[in-house]
């Protein structure tokens, strides 16, 4: 099954997590970095507690226990600016793990499936602009930059199953959150959009390179765990993509 690409959602998406870069983590530990101005601390992890408005720093925020509530969402214990009290998830990067070897993994396949449509594109259109060589095809998309060290690889974006087994050797898409951590094991980094809090973003820093592999989940209604709707490869730590 292949599902059309669709451009907007991408974009908003996009806009909504990764509007910054923050700055590098502390190696050690849980830290939460806030993708908002100001948001709601709350006494307890609910909802339904008392809550206030709070500044946020623009920095790393130590996070020493995170729980689920009764609809299996994230809430973020913290101290902000005095303050204790716990985050919900939408509005937040939170820090989990190190580099991924197994992304870096999935890398190498992917390098060899793109270097074949290079070769021969086949169904895939090829577009040029601002030095950014585009292929493109119902379901996915990626770019390049071509120059004396050879093709680097700029961006890369899936909702297509076939697609996605072909360029990384496994079909992630509509894999639960439990599934895609089994195979790839902890993030490196995950956020919720503030506005969108049943999107959950996964993002897995490739060891050795500065790329990141970015696995959107969405929950649907009555759901109790998200699910893949897309794939994505690009150049640079979590919120910085060079595209």
């Amino acid at each position: 099954m292949t599902r059309k690409l669709l451009p907007a959602l991408l974009l908003l998406v996009l806009l909504q997590s990764s509007s910054f870069a923050a700055p590098s983590p502390p190696s050690k530990g849980q830290w939460a970095f806030p993708l908002e101005d100001t948001l709601t601390l709350y006494t307890k992890a609910d909802g339904d507690s008392r809550s206030q408005e709070v500044r946020m720093p623009q920095k790393w925020i130590s996070v020493p226990s995170a729980v689920r509530d009764s609809d299996n969402y994230l809430w973020y214990k913290v101290n902000v600016n005095g303050k204790s009290g716990w985050l919900p998830q939408n509005g937040i990067r939170l820090k989990m793990g190190g580099k991924s070897k197994s992304a870096a993994n999935l890398y190498r396949n992917y390098v060899k499936a793109r270097r074949r449509i290079m070769d021969r594109p086949g169904k895939w259109t090829v577009s040029e602009e601002d030095g950014l060589t585009e292929y493109s095809t119902d379901g996915a998309m990626f770019r390049v930059t071509e120059g004396r060290k050879g093709v680097e690889d700029v961006f890369f974006t899936t909702n297509s199953y076939e697609i996605c087994r072909e360029f990384f050797g496994i079909d992630l898409i509509d894999f639960s959150q439990p599934e895609v951590r089994s195979k790839l094991g902890t993030p490196t980094m995950r956020e919720t959009p503030y506005e969108s809090p049943e999107i959950s973003i996964l993002s897995f820093e490739l060891d050795g390179r500065n790329m990141t592999l970015s696995i959107l989940e969405r929950r649907e209604d009555g759901d109790t765990e998200g699910t893949v709707y897309r794939v994505e490869l690009y150049a640079g730590r979590t919120g910085e993509p060079e595209y």
